[in-house]
């Protein structure tokens, strides 16, 4: 199983709740413009009026339409990968995306 990678520039515990974050979810802020004040997945979403699913959906197929985003993004190959299984939406996070 390969380990945790992290952009180190960007920080690695949501803003909100302290929760500890995984390389996609630092993408996520990335692509919302935030590089500084990140968030978990879960007080993203709540920030942006959304739920966490249509979020990481909505972010997701933006992310992997760009470059920039997606050389990181596709670092975890697949669900396995997933640091958070259980608090996180791994089956929506590996969606195969065109």
């Amino acid at each position: 199983m390969q380990s945790c990678q992290l952009i180190e520039e960007v920080p690695a515990v949501c803003l909100f709740c302290s929760a500890n974050l995984c390389l996609r979810q630092q993408v996520l802020n990335l692509a919302l413009g935030e590089d500084k004040d990140v968030l978990c997945l879960k007080c993203l979403a709540a920030d942006n009026n959304k739920s966490a699913e249509e979020l990481l959906d909505s972010l997701a197929a933006y992310i992997v339409s760009r470059e920039c985003f997606a050389k990181q993004w596709k670092i975890y190959g697949g669900p396995e990968l997933c640091p958070d299984p259980v608090g996180c939406l791994p089956d929506l996070c590996f969606k195969k995306r065109d």
